[in-house]
């Protein structure tokens, strides 16, 4: 059976998100100072095969059997990344989509949000990491809400870029699932109609042993 690819899964199965806390209506200057961490905790681990590279952007996507095709960057930390090629079996280090803002939109939450890309995040408890992990939004009109999920629906209206190719503005996108307690509760207020910002961490490995 053929593996969905990770833009696929993002639209249509909403990934496999993990979640730092969210902002819901936080004021900007205590916001925007404070810092922006993605606790260790979230740190996942698999083995796959490197299936191809992009070197100009430090990105290379791989395959695992429960995930299809992911795409991620590697993080300064992947000192090895010159050695990897198209094929290898590697284990991986990795952090998936953490979401750090679900928030309706307002000048002063476009603002942060804007803030927050400006700053990027950092790896906690991760020695030795000297580049910012990397932020993107994703904002539009949502049109459904799943409560069992924690999922939202929206038209995208942002240019945000999960993939590459970015998504059309006013495709309808399958945001990653809220998983903290800060983001669940803004979730709760969400409506089919309103116009959020959203705010995400990009995938990024920080270790990539070659097995074979």
């Amino acid at each position: 059976m053929s593996q969905p690819n990770r833009r696929t899964m993002l639209k249509l199965m909403g990934g496999a998100a993990l979640a730092v806390p969210a902002v819901s209506a936080l004021p900007l200057p205590a916001f925007a100072q404070s810092d922006l961490v993605v606790p260790n905790t979230y740190q996942n681990f698999k083995r796959g095969t490197i299936h191809s590279l992009h070197p100009e952007r430090r990105i290379f996507n791989i395959i695992w059997e429960d995930l299809g095709r992911v795409k991620m960057r590697a993080a300064d930390l992947v000192t090895n990344y010159p050695s990897l090629k198209v094929g290898q079996i590697v284990d991986t280090h990795w952090y998936d989509y953490l979401d750090f803002m679900i928030a309706k939109k307002t000048a002063e939450t476009d603002a942060s949000a804007k803030a927050m890309l400006a700053k990027g995040a950092r790896l906690q408890g991760i020695p030795g990491a000297q580049e910012p992990i990397g932020l993107w939004r994703m904002d539009g009109m949502v049109t459904r809400v799943d409560p069992a999920t924690y999922t939202i629906f929206l038209i995208n209206a942002s240019g945000g870029k999960p993939d590459e190719p970015a998504p059309n503005s006013g495709e309808v996108i399958q945001l990653p699932v809220i998983q903290t307690a800060a983001g669940q509760a803004a979730f709760k207020s969400v409506q089919p109609g309103d116009q959020l910002v959203t705010v995400w961490s990009q995938q990024t490995a920080i270790k990539a042993t070659i097995i074979r």
